[in-house]
């Protein structure tokens, strides 16, 4: 992504871009809990979940604004197609669409740690 990354861009980066990964395998075990709740609960633990997601977008953005990172609207684009997929009760879709955005996450973010590895931060 970058030719050169300045130490504090890739601090920022990384820092950022590990915070998001988090949130999105955490959201993404959300999923899965989804199923377990009894089908009178179901309703409004998907308006929660649909609440936790959008709550998981606004991070996105606001870490792809601090790390001066633009490519992360690709990640707020998956989560926000997941919540789609949460509204019309598609949970396995949901989990392989986090999937990628985590995948995008983590690629986003590989020049960073390459930087902060040769400079023994990592």
């Amino acid at each position: 992504m970058y030719a050169t990354m300045e130490l504090k861009q890739a601090i920022r980066v990384f820092h950022y871009g590990e915070q998001v990964k988090t949130l999105l395998i955490n959201a993404s075990n959300l999923t899965l809990e989804l199923e377990k709740l009894e089908e009178n609960e179901r309703e409004a633990g998907i308006k929660i979940y649909k609440g936790v997601l959008e709550q998981v977008r606004g991070e996105i953005k606001m870490a792809g604004y601090l790390a001066e990172l633009p490519p992360f609207q690709l990640v707020d684009s998956k989560v926000k197609e997941a919540i789609w997929e949460v509204h019309i009760r598609r949970p396995e879709e949901v989990c392989r669409i986090l999937g990628e955005a985590i995948s995008l996450t983590v690629s986003l973010t590989l020049d960073a740690a390459k930087e902060l590895k040769e400079k023994d931060l990592l």
